[in-house]
């Protein structure tokens, strides 16, 4: 896919602002061959936007998105889709960390059975690489993100292996998000029972509307040490500036582009009628075509997620007015020295 960026974002703007160094801690990795066939219905969904994603495909995405800039590491799962043969993607994963020191691969969890997962850590081991976190998901249950509570895919055996072998998870958060007292009930536990266990929250924890980002940052969760934030699809910047208020955690802030999905050309656009909304300029099988205007944009303005990601949060540091200093280093530490530390 070509795209033709009209608003010239990485050229014009974020180019000459981003460090030269970048550790992506969301990158999605898989063949075709591991997918099973899509239906409509399922093609209708964001989440089936994308099936594949080869490491020579993201090599090329690597060198057309940021150029001019060097890829130091990168945090890679499996698509987590309940069509994807969960052993074959991960065993594609593993000859990718064979292959290439720079990945950091996690292992695409089995949403029951715990033996399953564990069977393919110990896969890797025996091949020579070591998976470094899991990646656990929803859909794999068959079941809407809004229909299922975090412990319905995520087995306590398999907690407890990761607390022990000092792994990372990297979570995708069910319901509406981390606005919602459930959920921090359940990640606070997580927390206080596995201290070993760092959690990545992919997408800054979710949310629907600001205002339940903001409930998230009051909750407390922000000062456990063990808590990351990833940054991939979250382009408010009133996210980041809430963060950026929020010093406990900006060494524990993480860029992540979640390739392919972050070349989806749009940025959430808030809540019409009590419904989230995607404005997007390119027309998906799930977009809303008769969107033309939401929050003030236009879809002729947009490009790549993963750029408006990088403007949101470039636009919130700059309106802090830190020194030229204290500004290079907090980008630094986002972009890659935050990342690198897990590992």
């Amino acid at each position: 896919m070509t795209y033709v960026d009209h608003v010239q974002l990485w050229a014009d703007e974020l180019k000459g602002w981003m460090p030269p160094v970048i550790f992506d801690a969301h990158v999605h990795l898989g063949p075709p061959e591991v997918v099973g066939p899509l239906s409509a219905e399922r093609r209708k969904l964001p989440l089936a936007t994308f099936s594949h994603l080869t490491l020579e495909a993201l090599e090329a995405w690597y060198g057309e998105l940021f150029s001019g800039k060097r890829i130091a590491g990168l945090i890679a799962f499996p698509f987590p889709l309940q069509e994807v043969d969960i052993e074959a993607a991960n065993r594609y994963l593993i000859e990718v960390m064979r292959r290439e020191p720079r990945v950091k691969g996690f292992a695409l969890a089995h949403p029951t059975d715990a033996g399953r997962t564990i069977a393919m850590l110990e896969e890797a081991l025996a091949a020579g690489v070591r998976f470094a976190g899991i990646k656990p998901y929803f859909d794999l249950l068959g079941k809407s993100v809004f229909d299922c509570a975090m412990s319905e895919f995520i087995p306590e055996d398999l907690l407890r292996l990761m607390d022990r072998e000092r792994l990372v998870l990297m979570l995708h958060t069910s319901r509406s998000g981390m606005g919602e007292r459930e959920n921090q009930d359940y990640l606070r536990g997580l927390l206080e029972r596995f201290p070993h266990l760092r959690v990545i929250l992919a997408h800054m924890g979710r949310y629907l509307a600001v205002d339940e980002f903001f409930r998230f940052c009051d909750s407390g969760l922000l000062s456990y040490p063990t808590l990351y934030l990833e940054m991939s699809s979250a382009s408010r910047p009133e996210v980041y500036t809430r963060v950026l208020g929020h010093a406990e955690i900006l060494d524990r802030l993480l860029f992540g582009s979640d390739l392919p999905f972050g070349l989806i050309t749009g940025v959430e656009a808030g809540l019409v009628e009590g419904v989230p909304i995607f404005l997007t300029r390119d027309q998906y099988p799930w977009s809303s075509p008769s969107l033309r205007e939401v929050a003030g944009l236009l879809s002729d303005d947009l490009t790549y997620n993963t750029y408006h990601t990088i403007k949101a949060f470039k636009d919130a540091l700059e309106a802090r007015h830190f020194s030229a200093e204290r500004a290079a280093a907090i980008k630094r530490a986002v972009f890659h020295e935050n990342a690198a530390s897990l590992f």
